[in-house]
């Protein structure tokens, strides 16, 4: 009796031990999200959303990144026509012209400008730590690349392409990981989104503003517009409705 007694214990420890290692094996088949940090969002008196941006740091830094970094025309070249105040005036028509030979209605499509520009500055005399700016880079999934800056990469139909990019924001515009980790620091960075996108403009537009306010959070920065003018309210919901 103690024979199969002990036959049947060994029997349990080992029914007990194979469902411990099936169990371990299942979680780890399991795929684990990365967790991004998340972006402080308020409402403004009607209900719409606003960056913390916004509303917490209004113009308090006072001042722009160098003189020298008020346009990006170094490595920037925008189409013939493009009036310089292309943002200020991109704002969308939604008027709807009557088809009389139809008898019907066709809506005009929204006017959307050759590039969107913006910037992140540092509020005080110090700037961004090289180290922080690679950090806030990395968690907004940006990857580095061309041109020594970082880029968010889109699959489109022709393959992987650059949607937009995160570039310094003085000369020589570059963000080299090897050279912020070793003790770099910048007055701010600049965002380069140009239109037609190799996605939807809609998508591209809303990822492109989404990033810049993760960035300006993770740095604790001031998001300007292509005129160094800290973005209104009003400003980012031109932005949202322009595809």
């Amino acid at each position: 009796m103690e024979i199969v007694s002990l036959v049947i214990m060994a029997v349990g420890l080992a029914a007990l031990a194979g469902i411990y290692i099936l169990s371990r094996m299942s979680g780890q088949d399991t795929p684990r999200r990365r967790k991004l940090p998340p972006i402080n969002t308020l409402k403004d008196d009607d209900g719409a959303e606003i960056t913390s941006i916004m509303d917490d740091q209004p113009a308090r830094d006072g001042k722009a990144p160098a003189a020298n970094a008020q346009d990006l025309s170094d490595i920037m070249a925008p189409p013939q026509g493009a009036a310089n105040g292309a943002l200020a005036g991109a704002a969308p028509t939604s008027s709807v012209q009557e088809d009389a030979a139809a008898g019907g209605a066709a809506q005009q499509p929204k006017a959307v400008p050759p590039q969107l520009i913006m910037f992140i500055a540092a509020d005080n005399e110090t700037g961004f730590s090289g180290d922080n700016v690679i950090e806030a880079l990395d968690n907004s999934g940006l990857t580095y690349g061309e041109m020594d800056v970082y880029h968010r990469i889109v699959l489109s139909d022709e393959g992987e392409k650059s949607l937009f990019n995160v570039a310094n924001g003085v000369k020589p515009w570059t963000l080299i990981p090897e050279e912020l980790a070793a003790g770099m620091s910048t007055p701010g960075l600049s965002m380069v989104l140009n239109l037609p996108s190799p996605i939807s403009d809609s998508e591209a537009i809303h990822d492109f503003i989404r990033t810049a306010e993760r960035i300006t959070s993770h740095l604790g920065g001031v998001l300007k517009n292509q005129q160094q003018e800290v973005i209104s309210a009003e400003e980012r919901r031109t932005y949202f409705n322009m595809a």
